[in-house]
């Protein structure tokens, strides 16, 4: 649970200057049929506002070091003080199930656009690589920030006994349960996948396990976070929310405006009173 700075910080850089030349170079990029375009003013905002958010986190978090809980021995934790419904699934920490989860998720991050990369044409791959970038760095700092901002202990705080009672105590990551971050990743992925892969693909008959295995995956991550104790209900359920939208949103923008025009068939009608359908 506890955060890595130096694996966090390489990733952050390694990828944000791969893609930030990416995004310069581009002025736009938009295949006759693809049904994504890459522009300069699109990309520069979102890859931007993911550096950003992602970059504040990494400052905040680590140089000034805002928020960050130490334990307190003698603070006494009931469970009555947490709301009714998530009380009702709050568990220990659960070792076992928490590694689980984490190999869950690393599925679900990697394997859907992995299958998109390997269904598509490699002049596409530079489109599909970018758009997750920008997903993942802005789903990524939105749900750092909030961690930043609300102090949630985890459901493993409320307990004494199992795995947890030893380990989370000396956490710096024990106040920071909502919302929850794999949640938000893996449902990021999920969307993403679904709705490009969708798009790519509109005829094909793989698109619905797609979709399928894609949310299965990101649903499996958040059952796991739940019953691994780290995180409650609600932490999950807002986690996928964020990842949802913002897996949704980032191609959405993407969308080439030609691939629509060429997919809207217009109406009209001939001078002996016929329908006439034409394709542009």
């Amino acid at each position: 649970m506890k955060k890595t700075f130096t694996l966090k910080i390489l990733i952050f850089c390694l990828c944000s200057h791969f893609f930030a030349d990416v995004a310069n170079s581009v002025k736009s990029v938009c295949a006759l049929e693809s049904p994504f375009c890459l522009s300069k003013k699109t990309d520069g905002a979102l890859l931007g506002a993911g550096i950003f958010l992602s970059g504040a986190d990494l400052f905040l978090d680590n140089v000034l070091k805002i928020n960050q809980q130490t334990f307190d021995e003698n603070r006494s934790f009931e469970k009555k003080s947490v709301n009714g419904f998530d009380r009702l699934f709050m568990n220990d920490y659960n070792f076992l199930l928490d590694k689980v989860g984490g190999n869950i998720f690393l599925c679900s991050a990697m394997a859907s656009p992995i299958f998109i990369l390997g269904k598509s044409q490699k002049s596409e791959w530079k489109t599909v690589g970018l758009m997750y970038a920008e997903t993942l760095l802005i789903a990524n700092g939105i749900k750092e920030l909030a961690k930043l901002s609300i102090n949630r202990y985890r459901p493993m705080c409320y307990f004494e006994s199992g795995d947890s009672y030893d380990s989370y105590k000396d956490d710096g990551d024990f106040a920071n349960s909502f919302p929850s971050g794999h949640s938000t990743m893996a449902f990021a992925g999920a969307a993403f996948s679904s709705y490009v892969f969708w798009k790519y693909f509109p005829e094909s008959p793989l698109r619905y396990a797609v979709c399928a295995g894609s949310f299965s995956f990101a649903a499996a991550t958040a059952v796991s976070r739940v019953l691994s104790g780290n995180h409650f209900v609600s932490d999950v359920a807002v986690g996928a929310l964020i990842g949802s939208c913002t897996g949704f949103l980032v191609p959405f923008l993407h969308q080439s405006k030609k691939a629509e025009t060429n997919e809207n068939i217009q109406v009209g009608i001939l001078p002996n009173g016929f329908l006439m359908r034409l394709n542009f």
